[in-house]
């Protein structure tokens, strides 16, 4: 369940009709798969262990303890094999905002997505995302199953449809759910390539290309498929509303009453302290309702600009309107705002997993097609892979000009990528040895941080292939 502080507001059935008008939420009913997906997730059986930290589409996998129980049931669901595959071919997901919007049977199950939880406007209730959470269970029990028993294509369409329903739910318009979406599909993109990593010698290279050219690159993740959450927004300026007078002066009971409610917790003694400070805001200072109004508009214009523009641009390093933003005259902006500060990142790395699992396709393709991995990824280019695929959203390009990013073919450099030769030892999350061995290769993005650590440290490094988890499974570092 994601939830957000709460505030008191009564303008949740105006939000709720604007944000269910969104191009991303309303359209036809031959357009959206919500129905089709959630219904299916209604007939599913309670799987072997109750989802968990310990059990979840990350951890399943055929030589996990309980492997037979979790195989049986992945094969007594199979309903869910068509309602995934239909889902990826609609256009939207289109579940409605409130939780009147869906039947009984959806609001019994909690599948719903709610804004205004007890008439407070601010909080939110994105439960539907468990179910989500167990439908991705189930898909990647069942590719597990498909693929031990041989059904190979099969196996992997279902696992590229959950791909695309999940790529689907990126396009959600309130931040937790997109950052929420954005890291789950990352997640199916690890199991992915966990999937060809060891399935790998049964995989002919003609579908490894497909993979790497057609299906892969269907998930864009660039600012112009890929776009900033508005919902939140839509709130934002309905919680304004409600905290000025119908003169457009701050209301100072409802600065008391509201924004008290947002910035703390039940704690009497907390609330009395920043109760008095909202009030002395609200009689002195604060601007009133058309300049905060429009200084709202300013931040999300601001960064709706940072999403668009390219990689590395000298704008990004130039402090955002939120930072610039007197947080006197606009504290109640400041504080009801959502900084999504974080989603920027966040695409980045997708936008990365996105493009580091079709070289991975690419390189297990090339290996079964030639019986070793290329010198360079160069060599895959046009026969296996894209040369757009092969760009790291991290990796800034060597230049003495800003302007001189415009001499290269992308305003990102490339993967980094090295075969092995020798038996080398990385340092990950849960060993400081584990080790590759020789004739194999290693992919990976220079992170966040931007430097090249030579993959040798998965904490400093992306290591996109080979799949680090599948090493340590195959080691007995982890279960």
């Amino acid at each position: 369940m994601l939830t957000s502080s709460p505030v008191f507001g009564d303008g949740r059935a105006d939000v709720i009709k604007k944000i269910n008008t969104s191009d991303l939420v309303s359209g036809t009913e031959e357009g959206k798969s919500w129905r089709i997906f959630f219904d299916a997730c209604l007939k599913l059986t309670d799987p072997p262990e109750t989802l968990s930290s310990t059990f979840n589409m990350n951890t399943v996998w055929p030589e996990m303890n309980g492997w037979n129980d979790v195989s049986r049931w992945a094969l007594h669901n199979e309903h869910m094999e068509a309602a995934i595959l239909e889902s990826a071919g609609r256009i939207i997901i289109g579940l409605p905002y409130g939780i009147e919007q869906v039947p009984a049977s959806y609001r019994d199950a909690g599948i719903y997505a709610e804004i205004g939880v007890d008439d407070r406007l601010h909080e939110f209730d994105f439960s539907y995302v468990e179910t989500v959470r167990l439908a991705c269970l189930w898909v990647t029990a069942e590719s597990y199953r498909l693929l031990e028993g041989g059904e190979y294509d099969r196996a992997l369409k279902l696992a590229m449809a959950e791909l695309i329903v999940l790529r689907k739910f990126c396009d959600r318009i309130f931040l937790d759910e997109k950052i929420t979406f954005m890291q789950i599909l990352g997640d199916g993109l690890e199991n992915f390539r966990e999937m060809m990593y060891s399935y790998s010698s049964a995989i002919t290279p003609e579908k490894f290309r497909e993979i790497a050219r057609e299906w892969i690159p269907y998930l864009r993740a660039d600012s112009s498929r890929l776009l900033l959450p508005d919902g939140d927004q839509v709130v934002s300026e309905a919680l304004l509303d409600e905290l000025f007078t119908s003169r457009g002066e701050p209301d100072a009971a409802k600065f008391k009453e509201i924004l008290t409610d947002i910035q703390v917790d039940d704690d009497q003694m907390t609330r009395f302290g920043v109760a008095r400070f909202w009030e002395s805001i609200a009689n002195g200072g604060h601007s009133g309702h058309k300049e905060s109004l429009e200084r709202l508009t300013k931040i999300y214009d601001d960064w709706w600009r940072r999403w668009r523009i390219r990689a590395f641009h000298p704008q990004l390093k130039v402090g955002s309107e939120l930072e610039q933003t007197n947080r006197v005259r606009y504290g109640a902006v400041c504080l009801i705002i959502r900084d999504i500060q974080d989603l920027f990142y966040q695409r980045d790395f997708l936008w990365t997993q996105i493009n580091g699992t079709a070289v991975s396709s690419a390189l297990c393709g090339y290996f079964n097609h030639y019986g070793r991995y290329p010198r360079s990824l160069k060599m895959m280019y046009a026969q296996f892979l894209h040369r757009t695929s092969n760009l790291d959203r991290f990796a800034d390009l060597p230049k003495r000009f800003d302007s001189d990013w415009s001499l290269y073919n992308a305003p990102v450099g490339p993967f980094h990528y090295r075969k092995i030769d020798t038996k080398t030892a990385l340092d990950t999350e849960n060993s400081d040895r584990l080790w590759l061995e020789p004739n194999s290769c290693i992919l990976y993005s220079v992170a966040v941080d931007g430097e090249d650590n030579r993959g040798s440290d998965e904490k400093l490094d992306l290591v996109l292939w080979p799949p680090l988890k599948i090493l340590e499974r195959n080691a007995g570092i982890i279960k």
